[in-house]
């Protein structure tokens, strides 16, 4: 948004009100408030949710609407189309329904499929998925734009951040950030956190992320409170800023069962920490195993807790060795600059063909 403001754009943010979007009044970017709801499924619903977006559009007259996540993904492509406007769809990851096949994601399937034949270009952020949707005949591969994730701004994700922060102790903190669902891997950190606490018991393992009533696969805060009076993990809630957490940490970790790019692990990398994560969708492409950190497999408590043995086992010039490396990976691959780029290069193709 900064970067189309900076080239002259006007920009329109429109989601649901939440605590965030102060944050779009701070930064000059008109805000208009919508009603989503990330999980419902009334047709009713749906359909004021499209005429909603179709009422904005054409009010608003946009030269380009970007859409993100699902629903706005599949309805406002189809508002676009009304309203006689072009779009771009960012597919940021398959999410929890595309784990393992259901009715709902064949439903989904064919939602994406329809909705992708009235927007100009699908932006993914790994070739899994990509591949997934041009195999399946669910976008067309010419309409298709590859992206190393949503880019990261390596001048605020930076170990100068931890300059002033002190250590918290000499052990070992492996500290997982997502939200508390299943999918992510939660279960098994806690059960590899088990398992290394029989072998290491000073060490530390942190939770920080939202509980996620609406989720099918969300832990509640009553299960999380038990493996705390166990002993296994700490419970940290939700932070506005990561980065003093992170400088606390040794090790990132996210047992994801797959992702689009998990953005948690490019912010670690950013700051010169080593990170573990599963050999998923998503989650491999930021790891080169055995230099910025440990790939292990999915659902594999067992696979990651030696990993996370591994890490407390090398010395602490070894670990910040894996970090360099990590951080280096992030301004070769991942900077936003470079993102930032691709959107630009593409919304002025896009533009240019609209004025022709």
């Amino acid at each position: 948004m900064r970067a189309l403001k900076s080239e002259g754009f006007e920009v329109i943010a429109v989601a649901p009100e939440d605590n965030f979007s102060k944050r779009f009044i701070e930064e000059d970017i008109r805000f208009i408030p919508i009603n989503l709801k990330r999980g419902g499924r009334n047709p009713l619903t749906e359909l004021i949710l499209i005429l909603k977006l179709y009422e904005i559009y054409k009010k608003e007259k946009p030269s380009l609407v970007i859409h993100y996540t699902i629903k706005p993904n599949i309805y406002g492509n189809i508002a676009s189309r009304l309203a006689k406007t072009k779009s771009i769809s960012v597919v940021t990851g398959l999410g929890s329904l595309f784990v393992s096949k259901s009715v709902l994601q064949e439903m989904v399937s064919f939602l994406y499929r329809f909705s992708f034949k009235f927007c100009d270009r699908v932006f993914f952020l790994n070739s899994d998925d990509r591949n997934y949707f041009i195999n399946r005949g669910i976008v067309q591969p010419e309409k298709t734009v590859l992206i190393k994730g949503e880019g990261i701004d390596t001048g605020y994700f930076s170990k100068e951040k931890c300059l002033n922060i002190p250590e918290e102790d000499n052990n070992i903190v492996f500290l997982l950030i997502s939200r508390m669902i299943r999918d992510k891997g939660i279960w098994e950190f806690v059960e590899s956190a088990r398992i290394v606490k029989r072998i290491y018991p000073s060490t530390n393992f942190w939770l920080l992320g939202p509980v996620d009533k609406e989720n099918p696969s969300g832990i509640t805060i009553e299960t999380i409170r038990g493996w705390e009076e166990e002993g296994l993990v700490s419970y940290l809630g939700v932070a506005d800023d990561v980065r003093p957490l992170i400088c606390k940490s040794d090790v990132v970790v996210l047992p994801s069962y797959r992702e689009g790019i998990p953005r948690s692990l490019l912010e670690a990398m950013s700051m010169e920490k080593p990170i573990i994560t599963t050999d998923s969708i998503g989650c491999r492409d930021v790891v080169e195993d055995g230099k910025n950190g440990f790939l292990v497999p999915v659902k594999n408590p067992e696979a990651l807790a030696d990993a996370m043995i591994k890490m407390i086992e090398m010395t602490e010039e070894e670990r910040e060795e894996m970090g360099k490396y990590g951080r280096n990976k992030v301004l070769r691959e991942f900077d936003e600059k470079i993102i930032i780029r691709v959107y630009l290069e593409e919304i002025g193709k896009i533009l240019s063909f609209q004025e022709d």
